[in-house]
């Protein structure tokens, strides 16, 4: 996949948000006393989320831009997905592991995951950005009816959940691949063919500044699986949280 530093440090951005977050999360999950105001209910993770999810559709717009044939972009795409959900799984055990009453069992990366697969006909297909964009929008719209809608377990990844399902990461495919076809549609139009369009190519070369979070934004996905374990080792060392 080609590399837009703009792309990686938008990622990093999401990344230091996601880390800051989380940092607010366990405080209120270990030692609630110490941030009364903090609700995740409230103050919801939800806008990170979109950000790299969004970022994460523009993305398989670059990596598959290269490849002509549609069969070998179709297999990129889908190896690409299993790729990712083996980390969800793995993040699915970790939680069982630990929470086994809050256990991740549709979050972010199999979202991801899954979303990547389902997005081989829109990506490979090439259809228009405007189409792709209809398509996230409906699927967005579908959200606000399966909000109180209940269902077996085998449902959780469209949005629909069993009585007194709890977990602590949640980013079912209603609406959430419609964000992501969202995305497709954006890097439709921003990368088309994996070359920046001309209002992107006045960003030129990366700033100096911006180096850090585009790092960030190239190791997310290793970020991402360390970071919950070092910010729970740091507050415990700190005595700021206790098991």
């Amino acid at each position: 996949m080609g590399r837009y530093w703009e792309l990686d440090t938008c990622r990093g951005v999401a990344i230091l948000l996601m880390i800051g977050y989380h940092v607010l999360f366990q405080i209120s999950f270990f030692a609630p006393a110490l941030l009364p105001w903090f609700d995740p209910y409230v103050f919801t993770g939800a806008p990170i989320a979109f950000l790299f999810v969004t970022i994460a559709g523009i993305s398989l717009i670059l990596f598959t831009a290269k490849e002509e044939s549609l069969p070998k972009t179709a297999q990129k795409m889908f190896v690409r997905g299993v790729y990712i959900l083996f980390f969800a799984a793995v993040i699915t055990i970790a939680s069982w592991l630990i929470f086994p009453s809050e256990v991740v069992v549709f979050g972010i990366l199999h979202l991801i995951g899954c979303s990547t697969i389902l997005a081989i006909p829109f990506v490979v297909l090439k259809i228009r950005g405007w189409i792709v964009f209809g398509f996230g929008v409906i699927i967005i719209a579908l959200s606000p009816f399966l909000a109180y809608v209940r269902g077996p377990a085998l449902l959780i990844p469209l949005g629909i959940t069993p009585v007194g399902f709890a977990t602590l990461d949640y980013e079912p495919l209603i609406p959430w691949f419609g964000v992501l076809l969202i995305g497709v549609a954006l890097g439709s139009v921003l990368y088309k063919g994996g070359v920046r369009c001309k209002v992107l190519e006045r960003l030129g070369e990366m700033p100096k500044a911006a180096a850090p979070l585009a790092f960030l934004g190239r190791h997310s996905l290793l970020i991402y699986l360390i970071h919950n374990p070092i910010i729970f080792a740091v507050l415990w060392t700190a005595g700021v949280i206790s098991w």
